[in-house]
């Protein structure tokens, strides 16, 4: 399936552009091809199984989509922190300038996903069956004999990752005549060097009855699915976040505790913060905005959960408009970084999941709010000096 998609990415100018529109929900466009690669290597991090990097056909901007295939192995193996990692790093060798990680499988493979397993996008091997169907047809990019043979090798792969194949097989296994052996007969004595007298007897006594064994519990009915939720969607820096149709949503109670626990643990030490709890069904609740007071309405700080984020935002601007003021006070652990319209001033903190409960992270959680309470500080101390006349503040960027 690698060398399926790969091919396609480096042949076919229509399905190039239907699989961007598609991982993109139609926020960027397909400009050209600047290249496709199976299994590229970024040191120290390892290797992704598929990267496509294209141009932007408006703002020219280079994107990357890196792909990760699962067809039946277990979910343990996903990395897509280490695919966002791989991403970041790209953005920093000035490889690409933004980047979009996704998950290639079966469909029936996104519905046992965890939250660390989330990805900024979703393609499922049907998606690619059906393209196939209707590519003929539609763009005459594909012959038809070729749209059959790829449809066929699709089937296959989807059937090995959804589990047919090996019911197939269990299924001819059991229509298989099986031949009974002869009924058993008596032992016949061994021979040992034993004299005959004490050749070994079946005691003579009558052995106590045997207790039958208690009846198995009938199986319990399997417990009915939770209906899936509908596709969620946003822009964050670094790609989509889209979830699968059929994910199977995350227990809103247990997430809904969590931030509860942690804006009670914000309000207790850092007040001025201004924490606002997500709202939003579970799968909703990867963000986290704080708003303090004297904050205008285009800044934000905002923790990336998923990311390991602690981001500085300042919405419709640009790197070249914050940089000068706040060059001079930037720490060693802070980067600057731009995402379209969106400059942010980032550091980066531990990957924290909602599910795991706030008490086990109690302590990652504060030190994450430390760092919010430092890019607070650091806003502050420009505003501050821009009021004194040492330099300007930041809300004259959107007067």
């Amino acid at each position: 399936m690698d060398l399926v998609l790969l091919e396609e990415m480096l042949s076919s100018d229509p399905f190039k552009k239907w699989l961007v529109g598609k991982l993109y929900n139609g926020t960027r466009q397909f400009g050209r091809l600047i290249g496709a690669w199976h299994t590229p290597t970024l040191e120290p991090l390892g290797s992704v199984d598929i990267l496509l990097v294209f141009e932007e056909a408006s703002a020219h901007r280079r994107c990357a989509i890196l792909i990760e295939n699962k067809i039946d192995q277990p979910k343990q193996n996903l990395q897509a922190q280490r695919y966002f990692e791989f991403g970041e790093k790209g953005v920093q060798d000035g490889l690409w300038d933004e980047y979009l990680t996704c998950l290639f499988s079966p469909q029936a493979y996104f519905s046992c996903l965890e939250p660390s397993e989330y990805f900024s996008s979703y393609l499922s091997y049907e998606e690619i069956e059906t393209w196939f169907s209707r590519a003929a047809v539609e763009t005459h990019s594909v012959t038809p004999e070729r749209c059959a043979y790829k449809k066929t090798l699709i089937r296959q792969a989807i059937e090995q990752g959804t589990g047919v194949m090996r019911k197939q097989q269990m299924a001819a296994k059991a229509q298989t005549p099986v031949y009974a052996p002869a009924a058993p007969q008596p032992p016949a004595p061994a021979q040992t060097n034993r004299p005959a007298a004490a050749s070994y007897a079946a005691p003579a006594q009558s052995e106590p009855a045997r207790q039958p064994l208690p009846e198995p519990e009938p199986a319990l009915p399997p417990a009915p699915k939770k209906k899936a939720s509908v596709s969620d969607f946003r822009v964050f820096p670094g790609g989509v976040f889209n979830l699968p149709a059929g994910y199977r949503e995350a227990e809103d109670t247990i997430v809904g505790k969590f931030f509860a626990d942690m804006q009670g643990f914000a309000k207790q030490y850092y007040p001025e913060l201004g924490m606002k709890k997500p709202t939003g069904s579970a799968e909703e609740a990867a963000w986290v905005e704080f708003a303090p007071d004297e904050f205008p309405r285009e800044v934000r700080i905002i923790h990336k959960m998923p990311q390991g984020f602690m981001d500085l935002s300042f919405a419709m601007t640009t790197l070249a408009m914050i940089r000068p003021p706040y060059q001079p006070y930037v720490d060693n652990d802070m980067v600057f970084k731009e995402n379209g319209k969106t400059a942010v001033i980032r550091i980066m903190v531990p990957v924290i999941d909602p599910q795991q409960g706030f008490d086990s992270q109690r302590d990652v959680v504060g030190f994450a709010l430390q760092k919010a309470q430092k890019l607070y500080q650091l806003y502050m101390h420009v505003v501050n000096n821009g009021a004194a006349g040492k330099g300007y503040a930041p809300e004259e960027l959107y007067l």
